[in-house]
């Protein structure tokens, strides 16, 4: 009797697993870096549904693609920007997560703020009544290394190095 319950046993003890997320570096996610041209990033297989970028941003005026290419992880789920043929920025609003343990939404916008400071980075969040949201900023040596935006305390979208606005 004791040994047919211990499998049974080892398996509720047993964590259940965190769903599969993609990490996102802060040179990029996947096999896509910041500053790769359009061409090799278009080569991943990784973007796809191409369009144009903020107006206000031009000229000349960004290129966008998702980050749903058929070699991209499926719960993987954001953008990527080109400027002048090179990428430039990503914004990510599900299915990743950092190498500070930050996960979109999941993740609380306080949480995000103390796990970049204990990595010895500068952080701060603040609430922005326009868009109704709360930004962190995380830089080091003064430039932004990532940013997050959220509402309810829950970071919902990542952007690297910034999150992409259009003014």
């Amino acid at each position: 009797m004791k040994l047919a319950l211990a499998p049974l046993l080892v398996a509720l003890a047993w964590p259940a697993a965190a769903p599969a997320t993609t990490l996102l570096r802060l040179d990029g996610i996947g096999p896509l870096k910041r500053g790769m041209s359009r061409t090799a990033a278009l080569e991943t297989g990784w973007l796809t549904d191409r369009r144009n970028g903020c107006e206000l941003a031009g000229p000349p005026i960004p290129i966008v693609y998702l980050l749903r290419g058929r070699k991209a992880p499926d719960r993987l789920r954001g953008t990527a920007e080109f400027r002048d043929g090179r990428l430039r920025t990503f914004a990510i609003s599900g299915g990743a997560h950092t190498a500070t343990g930050v996960i979109v939404g999941r993740t609380k916008i306080t949480d995000m703020v103390a796990r970049y400071r204990r990595a010895g980075y500068t952080a701060s969040a603040r609430f922005d009544r326009t868009f109704q949201q709360t930004f962190v900023r995380v830089t080091r040596g003064g430039r932004s290394v990532i940013e997050g935006a959220g509402a309810k305390n829950v970071v919902t979208v990542l952007g690297v190095p910034s999150l992409p606005v259009c003014e």
